[in-house]
């Protein structure tokens, strides 16, 4: 006898798989567009030609396209999740490097994941030119790790000063967004390389003459 129970999960999973795979052609499709012409131009009519999709699809997964950037910012946030716990899991080895290794290291992650996904600066803003706020469970997760990384390099510094070296380091990042925002792709290179040298250049004043 056949279980109509175990029928319908059959049928269910591939229905499933198809509408993942569609919300990803969808969300490839806006984020691709968006690194071209920005959000405010970034039509839906387009985005459903570029995804071979039917406006009416991207409505079904997506209700506005304010909701369509929301989804695309949500894999930025996956990937540096995963940036974050890479770090955690890694903190005891970067703990021991050189410092230009260290800080090269520490920010190699976030350098791949803006040049493969520049469209990640043009969606840290909404229409109105704010801010858009950043996931708070990825920031705390980020900050964690950042945190466990420099708690191991400098263990006789003072919870309340590693946590201040922390929010001064990923301060300097966030400084750069606005900048990010209106620059070409060579113009984020020499900005992420002025972080890098701005964040070198900190934290070696904390570990000359220090033994670090």
């Amino acid at each position: 006898m056949t279980d109509p129970t175990s029928d319908i999960l059959t049928q269910r999973a591939p229905r499933q798989e198809r509408g993942r795979r569609r919300v990803d052609e969808i969300l490839d499709a806006a984020e691709g567009l968006v690194a071209e012409v920005g959000p405010a131009a970034a039509s839906i009519q387009e985005i459903a030609r570029r995804a071979g999709a039917s406006v009416g699809s991207i409505y079904h997964f997506f209700p506005t396209k304010d909701a369509l950037f929301e989804g695309v910012r949500a894999r930025f946030e996956e990937e540096v999740g995963g940036i974050a716990a890479t770090m955690l899991a890694t903190a005891d080895e970067w703990a021991r490097l050189d410092l230009a290794t260290f800080v090269d290291r520490s920010l190699a992650p976030f350098i791949e994941l803006t040049e493969r996904r520049p469209a990640i600066f043009l969606l840290s803003v909404n229409a109105a030119g704010q801010r858009v706020p950043k996931d708070a469970a990825v920031d705390a997760a980020m900050r964690e790790a950042t945190l466990a990384t420099f708690a191991r390099r400098y263990p006789d510094v003072p919870a309340a000063e590693l946590s201040l070296r922390v929010d001064v380091t990923r301060g300097l990042g966030d400084g750069l967004v606005a900048l990010m925002l209106h620059a070409d792709a060579g113009g984020r290179r020499r900005l992420l390389e002025e972080l890098r040298r701005a964040i070198h250049g900190y934290l070696a004043s904390y570990e000359e003459g220090a033994g670090r």
